[in-house]
């Protein structure tokens, strides 16, 4: 019985001991919250700017053409049911309707830009 409960507590103190999923998330550099997504912009049909919070973009490598992508004023962004965060390109997936229909278009890279990148994007493709 002993034995047991000293492997059950040793268990309970690992699991302790490990960072919770938030405090891991924030400390990778690509991660962001959905809900900080305070503006995008699509140059074409396969790539997505997303400013996130007062200062950061992001660009959404997307699978495939998303045809009508440029045309749209607005979309949705995806995320897991289990966190608000997203940190690859799993954890997310662009939606927008074209003519009434539905459309998904899975995130196949997601890329943070350095300040030199966000001063030679052209003003046009900038959220």
């Amino acid at each position: 019985m002993t034995v047991k409960r000293m492997a059950s507590a040793a268990c309970l103190a690992a699991a302790l001991a490990l960072p919770p999923m938030v405090a891991v998330a924030k400390m990778n550099d690509t991660c962001f919250i959905r809900r900080d997504v305070n503006g995008f912009s699509a140059p074409n049909d396969h790539t997505v700017y997303l400013r996130v919070g007062v200062s950061q973009l992001y660009r959404l490598d997307l699978m495939g053409d998303c045809q009508g992508l440029t045309f749209r004023q607005s979309f949705g962004l995806e995320d897991r049911p289990a966190s608000p965060w997203i940190c690859s390109p799993l954890d997310a997936t662009v939606v927008y309707r074209e003519t009434g229909i539905r459309q998904r278009c899975p995130v196949t890279a997601i890329h943070k830009l350095t300040i030199d990148e966000m001063k030679a994007l052209p003003k046009r493709d900038r959220p």
